[in-house]
């Protein structure tokens, strides 16, 4: 099975929820950049057992700041569906944690996540009884 998300809902969706405005915009197959204070392209590592995780490249400077960022805000991040791991330049976002998606994720389980265009590409396959 096989859903398409654009990129404006997702950034809807982040507005919506969180209210923070982030640009999405995909710069080559599998990466986009995300834009807020300062752009950071996010590039799609593995996806396993609902959970998505993105390496991410930031320039000289940025990386000092996302560093010191990260110090300050990891224990509020810990009551959130993302756990950043700023030594590896990485991010895990738990889908399942996303309270829209817990349910449908009861029924399917995602095995692959594209960013083709300005829309994100998500593969599923069905959870049934063997």
């Amino acid at each position: 099975m096989r859903l398409e998300i654009l990129l404006s809902e997702v950034q809807q969706f982040l507005s919506n929820q969180y209210q923070i405005d982030i640009d999405l915009k995909n710069i080559e197959e599998n990466k986009i950049e995300a834009t807020y204070i300062d752009s950071v392209v996010l590039i799609i590592k593995e996806v396993k057992e609902d959970v998505v995780v993105f390496q991410y490249e930031v320039d000289g400077l940025a990386s000092i700041v996302t560093k010191i960022a990260h110090f300050f805000l990891e224990k509020k991040l810990d009551k959130t569906l993302i756990e950043w791991d700023s030594k590896n330049e990485e991010l895990k976002i738990d889908l399942n944690k996303i309270t829209e998606l817990n349910a449908f994720l009861k029924f399917v389980s995602i095995s692959e996540i594209q960013f083709i265009k300005d829309t994100i590409v998500l593969e599923m396959n069905a959870i049934g009884k063997a």
